[in-house]
């Protein structure tokens, strides 16, 4: 599995563990557990490539531009939870959703 491989599907991993059995059960509708959980496993995510690929040496491709193991780890993991965290922000009444009908 390349190295890229490996970043997004621990990356995959992670963020599905996060917002199906984590954070329902611990967060619930607390954006500021939200927050502090979020960002750990964001830590977690950025320790395991760490320990994987720090002092490696290897680049990283993303899309066109080449960076090193903490970037690529930091921008897939924003980009993939991006959606999941505006679903389980809108399901949980964290972020205001515009119901009115448009005409």
């Amino acid at each position: 599995m390349s190295p890229e491989l490996t970043i997004v599907v621990l990356n995959l991993v992670l963020i599905l563990f996060s917002y199906q059995v984590l954070y329902p059960a611990v967060v619930g509708n607390s954006l500021n557990r939200l927050i502090a959980n979020d960002t750990m496993a964001t830590l977690v995510a950025i320790v395991v490539a760490g320990s994987l690929y720090a002092g490696s040496g290897r680049d990283f491709s993303l899309l066109f531009l080449t960076v090193n193991w903490f970037w690529f780890t930091l921008i897939s993991y924003s980009v993939m939870e991006l959606p999941l965290a505006m679903r389980y922000m809108r399901r949980h009444g964290l972020i205001e959703t515009d119901t009115q009908d448009k005409p």
